[in-house]
């Protein structure tokens, strides 16, 4: 016989180990097969931790040779301590067991959730005030131990179950309540059932592309767009299955009778950053077979699962590879992507209640319901995880805070530090809204406003400035309270805004008042803007103005003051944002809160870019001259003092003078004037001017020369420069 063949029966015989395969088999696992490991073919092993047992008795276990009961070892069943975790050994020689019961020390806890690799998931929650937390993992209970504190979270419960896991379906029960992960990756649509994700198999096709460069924040121009109104109408072209989709805001070659649409028309219209409205998996319009349900999103479920009504494909990785490829086709188009985040509240209180109500503040802030309280550590601590993940796993590029005002500005400051901190090289955006759902709040003057943002200037935070919103437009939701554009407004009003809404003094902790006009210590902490998903958009409130002061709806003057608004906000200090389709002069028909609207309010028809031709190539053209020129982007509180000046010509006219040079403007100086007056022959400074803007045409101006007097147009932003 051959001696190969003669030694490998030696070696059979003495181990026993035939087929190589030894099962678990107890009560963690309800008695199911779970193949045991092993280094050396002698000891085989595994790791399970034993609750309490079943109705037939204690938490036991037994060894199963072959996996079908024909040899099992011991001859009863192993008993073993309740509530307790072990590593569990046999020798196949001798048969004989080692057990090592786990201790809490021994569990590292990078993250909670389910954190994944190819031998086990730790699952980890934090429930303070629990005793009984139990992990449900694909139907079976597992007993979770009490961790030692450790990487900064404090109060939580652990555990570490070996195999590949990837796809399994888990949730925790605290004190018998079954609830989902905060943390959770993905989920079972409408159930309070996570997904354990392996998330390096879900990386977009040929990896990630280069992120588009930032030099500064404030070259920034944001686009604030919802993912279904941007092509869920026919006249989008974008492909039927794709349509109100991640990869239907991506899809290129899109087309409207010859007019670019979707991504190729933002990559045409000039913008850097586009800022979707939430991405998340949100709790109303769970039945995605209705089509017809709209929501804006603003009530979270799962904080960091992309919404399934968004995904072409209802596979787990497919939805996570869909929201990444989106991100990606946006990247390869050079625009960057914002994420609005709705940290400040949840649905409802079953999204927290039965794992801790230290997840919510005693009085409700937010006006939904119930309110997020980050002066707790480990609440704060999660929501600087959650942002941490979706910049890391999804390549975010910054967020947009809904209510940042029931935060207070410590905490929004800590977590600007720490993501820009992990991420140096990325220039986040990060922003909010800097007041609450219409509340009394205790702690007024240490939440996230005005008076308070300069202190965090160090964190690269910024908010909306809704004073520069109202000297503009006025009132959100009337015709009434018309601001400049309606040349009604007063020029002082609009100074502040016009230059950033820099402080007096670049002192960020000279005490001001919370709602001071002049709040900031660096240009990029102003969000600049005239209307947003909420409220009128522009022209419904142009339109509610016209009808108050009887004027015809098809005037041309109305078409005047949609350009102006915002040819205002594109030519002042700071950071611009749109709402998005106000260049295609959108309507909502008047509805202003249409957040369970139907896509007939809230959808975006093409054909508005056809039919208001005039209006997108002014923005177009607005930015185009914003992107070229750094003087109207300077970067510091000190530039601006310094080299940006205001002029209130008259009640209705301001003037700002630009040192442009001083920013590495290949202009030199930069005049913008504001008119919301009449027509009048405005005297020039001295020397030679370039006309590059003016009369509310994006055709006009040409850069033609004139000396002495300029015939400056009312309700229009004239741009001069000098080279």
């Amino acid at each position: 016989m051959n001696t190969r063949i003669i030694w490998l029966l030696v070696i059979f015989v003495l181990t026993g180990n035939v087929t190589a395969e030894w099962y678990f088999r107890g009560t963690p696992n309800a008695w199911g097969a779970t193949q045991m490991t092993t280094d050396d073919n002698v000891h085989y092993c595994t790791t399970q931790t034993f609750s309490g047992g079943d109705e037939n008795g204690g938490p036991r276990f037994k060894v199963d040779r072959y996996g079908n009961w024909q040899e099992s070892y011991p001859a009863q069943d192993y008993s073993v301590n309740p509530n307790t975790q072990y590593t569990i050994c046999l020798n196949i020689q001798s048969h004989v067991f080692s057990l090592e019961a786990a201790s809490p020390n021994d569990l590292v806890i990078h993250r909670l959730g389910a954190e994944y690799d190819a031998d086990g998931t730790t699952f980890a929650v934090w429930s303070p005030e629990s005793q009984d937390v139990v992990l449900n993992l694909n139907g079976v209970n597992y007993q979770m131990l009490r961790a030692d504190d450790q990487n900064g979270y404090t109060g939580i419960y652990g555990l570490r179950v070996d195999g590949d896991l990837h796809g399994q379906p888990y949730f925790f029960k605290i004190n018998g309540s079954r609830v989902r992960d905060p943390y959770g990756k993905m989920a079972i649509p409408n159930e309070d059932t996570n997904i354990v994700m392996d998330m390096s198999r879900t990386l977009p096709v040929g990896g990630w592309a280069e992120r588009p460069p930032l030099a500064e924040r404030e070259d920034a121009i944001i686009y604030e767009i919802h993912v279904r109104d941007f092509t869920i109408d026919t006249s989008s072209g974008v492909s039927a299955d794709k349509r109100g989709k991640f990869l239907g805001m991506v899809e290129p070659g899109t087309v409207y009778q010859s007019v670019a649409t979707g991504v190729d028309h933002l990559k045409e219209l000039g913008i850097t950053h586009v800022q979707l409205l939430p991405i998340y998996d949100f709790a109303t319009c769970p039945d995605l077979a209705d089509t017809s349900c709209y929501n804006w999103g603003y009530d979270p479920r799962n904080y960091n699962v992309p919404e399934d009504r968004y995904a072409v494909s209802l596979n787990y990785e497919d939805r996570v590879r869909e929201l990444k490829t989106m991100v990606n086709e946006f990247h390869k188009a050079g625009i960057r992507v914002i994420m609005d985040v709705v940290y400040n509240h949840t649905f409802d209180y079953e999204m927290f209640e039965n794992i801790s109500m230290r997840y919510y503040t005693d009085t409700d802030l937010s006006g939904t319901g119930n309110s997020i309280d980050a002066n707790v550590p480990m609440v704060s601590r999660m929501i600087q995880d959650s942002l941490e993940y979706w910049l890391t796993e999804y390549n975010l590029d910054g967020f947009r805070f809904d209510l940042a005002g029931i935060f207070d500005h410590d905490e929004f400051g800590a977590w600007g530090r720490h993501l820009n901190d992990v991420f140096p090289d990325r220039k986040l955006l990060l922003y909010g809204e800097p007041w609450n759902g219409y509340a009394y709040d205790v702690r007024e003057n240490e939440r996230v406003r005005p008076g308070t943002i300069a202190r965090e200037y160090d964190a690269h935070v910024g908010i909306f400035n809704a004073h520069f919103r109202e000297a503009i437009k006025g009132n959100n939701d009337d015709g009434y309270g018309g601001g400049f554009a309606f040349n009604q407004g007063e020029a002082w009003k609009m100074d502040f805004g016009s230059r950033a809404a820099i402080r007096y003094n670049n002192d960020p902790w000279q005490v001001i008042d919370l709602w001071d006009p002049m709040f900031a210590t660096d240009p990029e902490q102003t969000i600049n803007y005239v209307s947003a998903h909420d409220n009128l958009c522009l022209r419904d409130k142009i339109l509610a103005w016209a009808d108050v002061y009887a004027v015809d709806p098809a005037s041309d003057y109305l078409r005047r003051i949609q350009n102006y608004a915002n040819g205002m906000i594109l030519t002042s200090q700071g950071i611009p944002f749109l709402h998005g389709g106000v260049e295609l002069m959108r309507d909502k028909q008047g509805d202003e809160n249409s957040f369970i609207s139907s896509d007939e309010i809230n959808k975006i028809r093409w054909n508005w870019k056809v039919e208001n031709a005039d209006i997108y190539r002014y923005y177009q053209d607005l930015i185009r001259l914003r992107n070229h020129h750094p003087g109207l982007r300077m970067n510091t509180w000190n530039e601006i003092d310094s080299y940006v000046s205001t002029i209130r010509y008259s009640d209705q006219v301001l003037v700002t003078d630009i040192n442009a040079a001083a920013n590495n403007d290949d202009w030199s100086r930069i005049l913008v004037i504001y008119n919301s007056g009449g027509d009048f022959s405005y005297p020039l400074p001295a020397g030679t001017w370039y006309v590059a803007v003016e009369r509310n045409d994006p055709d006009a101006g040409n850069d033609r020369m004139v000396t002495n007097h300029l015939w400056i147009e009312g309700t229009a932003v004239t741009v001069l420069y000098q080279p």
